[in-house]
């Protein structure tokens, strides 16, 4: 794996030791401190979105039995040679099979059965004539084309044959997979567990959603942002502040926060007189496995294991939380749910705009992609200030763009798409 190595005279010491690291090292320790979790029978459409945690085979074939194919006429094959439009080869009626029925009986020759979509095949017959390229009369009915044997039936294990493996441990449950194993009478599937994932703001100037706004007040977007995020991750949000900056009270919540699967924190995690997030986890008893990471947004990230627990400490501006995020966090929680492509998908667009970066740090920058017959291209959804949220309102992708560095117009970038999977769960909120 090809690692952003960040300059000596920008890595950051704490106790000596060098502690700015790049962003695939960061990831490497973020994964290698998580472990799959385990599993548990979930109703059928409670597994949407989720992996499954058994192998599942089929008990009997689809389609059970042999079926038509279309609404049409059971018959013998052999008996429509040279049927036309001006030549047509009457066949005498003898009943019809709607779906759900079974026709009690044997076609004889020169005979057909009026037939649905889905009903079982009556002995005898071995194609159906389309409806279309039929007349019927009270005589019967007249066949206007030839058919070949099986045409327009479907048969029995043509999709699924008994005692196949039709799914793998591993397996998305997306919609066409809840459609298969409904099919094959499996209501309820082992699915791995969804993480709870505590979710911890700080700060003395948070206000709730519904606090009116005061003089040195915000109102608090990181939670929900967050929890936004932990959702279409597929994990169940756990609100647990926000909290104040005051280390008794912020210590009892880290506590109750690592009671999840998952803690994120957000904001106190940089050098002020208030970022105290680092220094009471240390108090707790934390190990400190990542302090700082050679990118921007988010250079104050944090990961830490408390009670072996992941804490993932992200910084307070909205834009370089969501990002770390997206970067560290969201590929923890796939690991965890047991996913194999744990990375966001990356492609490569064309830029609508010339997009600097003075940092010497690499930059993950909000886009807009458009789809053109030529390809991708992107552009900066605005400003790219750390504190800006509309500009990730509006983008669907993080431009990867090195370090002093100003990328043409017209020329390929990295760009890694933003999740746009939602899973429907409730988040818990802590009283």
């Amino acid at each position: 794996m090809e690692h952003t190595v960040a300059p000596p005279d920008e890595v950051q010491r704490i106790g000596g030791s060098e502690v700015m690291i790049s962003v695939e090292e960061a990831r490497e320790i973020v994964l290698g401190s998580v472990e799959r979790m385990g599993w548990e029978y979930a109703e059928l459409l409670d597994a949407l979105g989720r992996v499954l945690a058994e192998d599942v085979t089929a008990p009997e074939p689809i389609p059970p039995w042999d079926n038509a194919a279309m609404d049409g006429y059971a018959l013998r094959a052999e008996e429509t040679r040279g049927a036309s439009a001006e030549q047509p080869v009457p066949l005498k009626l003898i009943g019809t099979i709607g779906a759900g029925q079974i026709f009690d009986g044997s076609l004889e020759k020169e005979q057909a059965v009026r037939i649905m979509t889905g009903a079982p095949m009556p002995r005898g017959a071995d194609a159906v004539i389309r409806q279309e390229d039929t007349q019927t009369s009270e005589q019967g009915v007249f066949v206007l084309r030839e058919v070949r044997p099986g045409q327009n039936v479907r048969y029995t294990g043509e999709d699924v044959k008994a005692g196949e493996q039709v799914l793998s441990t591993g397996t998305i449950c997306r919609p066409g997979v809840i459609g298969l194993m409904a099919a094959i009478g499996r209501g309820r599937v082992a699915v791995y567990h969804r993480p709870r994932v505590g979710i911890l703001a700080t700060g003395d100037e948070l206000l709730r959603w519904d606090e009116a706004p005061t003089p040195g007040k915000i109102h608090n977007s990181n939670s929900f942002a967050l929890a936004a995020q932990v959702r279409q991750a597929g994990g169940v949000p756990v609100l647990v502040g926000p909290v104040e900056d005051t280390r008794d009270v912020l210590a009892q919540r880290l506590r109750e926060g690592i009671r999840t699967d998952m803690l994120l924190t957000t904001g106190g995690i940089s050098v002020g007189d208030y970022d105290i997030v680092v220094d009471t986890l240390q108090e707790l008893g934390s190990e400190v496995r990542i302090r700082k990471v050679y990118m921007r947004p988010g250079k104050p990230f944090t990961f830490a294991l408390l009670e072996q627990k992941p804490i993932c400490a992200l910084p307070g501006n909205p834009i370089s939380c969501m990002v770390t995020f997206e970067l560290f966090v969201r590929p923890a929680l796939r690991k965890m749910q047991g996913y194999r492509n744990l990375f966001p998908t990356e492609i490569t667009a064309t830029t609508a705009q010339p997009i600097p970066n003075k940092d010497r740090r690499p930059a993950y920058l909000r886009v807009m992609l458009s789809q053109t017959d030529a390809g991708f291209t992107a552009r900066l959804t605005g400003d790219q200030g750390s504190a800006m949220l509309h500009s990730m309102a509006h983008a669907n992708g993080l431009a990867v763009i090195p370090g002093e560095t100003e990328v043409p117009v017209g020329s390929q970038v990295r760009v890694l798409l933003l999740a746009d999977e939602v899973v429907a769960t409730t988040p818990e909120l802590h009283p």
